[in-house]
């Protein structure tokens, strides 16, 4: 019995027992008398001696340990009998009490989903594969993900024929709610758009995330365009599929096992949004700002707003283009409506604030810049993104509208009022569907673009 050798499990026991009587001796020597500190400490020496002998015996091992664990009952304190697990999950407490302090009162992030803010913040981006180019391996794929954000897609054809969209109602895709392996964090179900693609009279289905539209995406790719609509509609004849409709895509003969479309799908920045300054200071016109859409339904109506209205409580992020008590108005060249500019994504108008057009950043400038060119020529190029502001709802063209203070007539909320709207207003659900912001729903300004690691990344505007 007396040479046995002590078990793993022993000598992890003893070992926990030592921690705990350095940790007590350590932060409590100046409370204990002279005999606590020295016993302490001596039986903690005896000890480690013990635990550093080859081989380590269950007898001395034992002893040791006991004669540490009577030392600590005299004088460990709330050290003792405190285990290691147990320190941990405080550990773990505390730092959730940091981090959600943090989040309260300094910086939030935040995922931007749509393309509302192009191209001052990205939504999901699109990285077409072009016929013949070859689609990342997984390793690279393993790449993309960790610096991008990027998740890839593909549609490999199960048979021979042209390729077709079919049509859901007319339109090229239904929103589906799926689960694994395809919900969030692999889990949870999530709703997801679905296309499917006919060739060779065999479906092949694909999902995306709700938020990202492949619309464009196919347009430019097989039509050259920036909207599905210019591309053919095939309705069917054939007595079992009469009235079915079709895009066609392609006219080219898709082979079996060949990839018919690949794509990546980036992931929209990652930002930090600064929640503390906005507590000293206004929202100012020019801020990226995120709110939350909560309330602003049920504001705007004690307003008298005939609005749409956003009818979901979310977290969104636009620009801030108007304060209280000023005056916006949205004008559009009439050049604009006689040379071919293309409308169907709006009219694009000039956006005065207080009778000039409006100034103070990078956004304001080039939007109207923008318009300024397609007024002059409907083909002009594009050559920073910014679409022009476009004429909609309560920014229809000559109409003022004045955003009110929070003593302004009419205003019986007792609030301060904004008015937001997209970088990207061709593709943006903002003030102009559904009217303004009460000031108490604005967590802050956005800060910095954190993720991916693209030249996007640093300080935002």
């Amino acid at each position: 019995m007396t040479n046995k050798k002590a078990t793993r499990l022993q000598r992890k026991g003893a070992k926990e027992t030592l921690r705990l009587g350095e940790k007590a001796l350590s932060y409590r020597k100046d409370l204990l008398s002279q005999d606590e500190a020295e016993e302490l400490e001596s039986s903690n020496l005896a000890l480690t001696k013990v635990l550093k002998t080859k081989p380590i015996l269950f007898e001395e091992l034992d002893t040791s340990a006991k004669r540490v664990d009577q030392a600590l009952q005299k004088s460990g304190g709330l050290y003792y009998h405190k285990k290691a697990w147990v320190e941990n999950i405080e550990m773990l407490l505390v730092a959730a009490i940091v981090v959600i302090g943090i989040r309260s009162f300094f910086v939030q992030p935040f995922i931007i989903p749509t393309n509302s803010m192009f191209p001052s913040f990205f939504g999901m981006q699109p990285k077409l594969y072009e016929e013949g180019e070859s689609v990342p391996t997984l390793i690279e794929r393993g790449f993309d993900k960790i610096f991008l954000g990027a998740s890839h897609y593909q549609v490999v054809s199960e048979s021979e024929g042209p390729l077709y969209l079919k049509l859901h109602n007319g339109t090229p895709f239904k929103f589906v709610k799926s689960g694994f392996p395809n919900g969030r964090f692999f889990i949870f179900p999530t709703t997801l758009r679905e296309y499917i693609f006919e060739i060779g009279g065999k479906d092949h289905k694909l999902l995306v995330p709700a938020e990202f539209d492949l619309d464009e995406l196919l347009a430019t790719k097989f039509g050259g365009t920036d909207d599905l609509r210019d591309l053919r509609i095939i309705v069917d004849q054939d007595e079992n599929f009469s009235g079915r409709e079709r895009l066609k895509l392609s006219e080219r003969v898709v082979g079996k096992g060949e990839v018919a479309i690949a794509f990546d799908i980036l992931l929209g920045d990652a930002l930090f949004v600064d929640r503390m300054s906005y507590n000293f200071i206004s929202p100012k016109a020019g801020d990226p700002a995120v709110f939350r859409t909560g309330s602003i339904d049920e504001f705007n109506r004690k307003l008298n707003l005939l609005v749409r209205g956003i009818g979901e409580d979310k977290y969104y992020i636009k620009r801030l283009v108007g304060e209280p008590g000023d005056y916006l108005e949205m004008r559009v060249p009439e050049s604009i409506i006689t040379n071919g500019t293309d409308v169907r994504k709006g009219v694009p108008g000039i956006l005065y604030r207080n009778g000039e057009p409006i100034e103070g950043n990078i956004a304001f400038r080039e939007n109207n810049n923008r318009t300024e060119d397609l007024a002059s020529n409907p083909n002009a190029k594009n050559v920073l993104g910014y679409p022009g502001y476009r004429t909609d709802g309560l920014l229809s063209n000559r109409k003022i509208l004045k955003i009110p203070d929070k003593k302004s007539p009419g205003n019986p909320t007792g609030k301060k009022a904004f008015f937001a709207m997209g970088d990207n207003s061709t593709n943006s659900l903002d003030g102009r569907s559904w009217g303004f912001v009460p000031e108490n729903e604005i967590i802050g300004r956005a800060l910095f673009v954190y993720y991916p690691f693209t030249k996007r990344w640093g300080f935002s505007n």
